[in-house]
């Protein structure tokens, strides 16, 4: 990754920035205020640490619930050519796409073990950082 830094010499604009946190299901609400401030506080304290300042004329945000979204890992796969299928299908072979589609089944928001919530805040920073892929880090190969 390179990195590009632009100085604080604009005028500072706010984004709104977003974190999920994880909570038993059919959480009560009293219970759920309780971890929105607890996730906010250290929501606020980690943007901090990298050098985001909270803008306090916005509040927060909270948003959800969601199913529960697991990230996985999708490997291109090699499809043969016609040519290398050819000798095959001279013995009868048949070919069928049959790798995995990458794509994942959600369950019903009453079926999953814990809930997500998202909270969101404005944040502001004095500086931008900019983070782009190499060319050689683009190639899929």
């Amino acid at each position: 990754m390179s990195t590009i830094v632009i100085p604080g010499s604009r005028p500072e604009k706010g984004y709104r920035l977003r974190c999920r946190f994880k909570i038993d299901p059919s959480p009560t609400e009293r219970r759920l205020d309780i971890e929105k401030v607890r996730v906010a506080e250290q929501f606020v304290a980690d943007m901090h640490k990298q050098g985001w300042t909270h803008d306090t004329r916005f509040d927060f945000r909270l948003r959800g619930p969601f199913t529960p979204v697991e990230p996985s890992t999708i490997h291109p796969h090699r499809i043969p050519s016609a040519r290398e299928m050819l000798p095959g299908l001279m013995r009868g072979e048949q070919f069928r796409d049959e790798f995995p589609s990458g794509v994942s089944l959600a369950l019903p928001l009453g079926e999953v073990g814990y809930w997500e919530y998202e909270i969101s805040a404005v944040f502001t920073r004095p500086e931008i950082i900019l983070e782009y892929a190499n060319p050689h880090e683009e190639s899929y190969a």
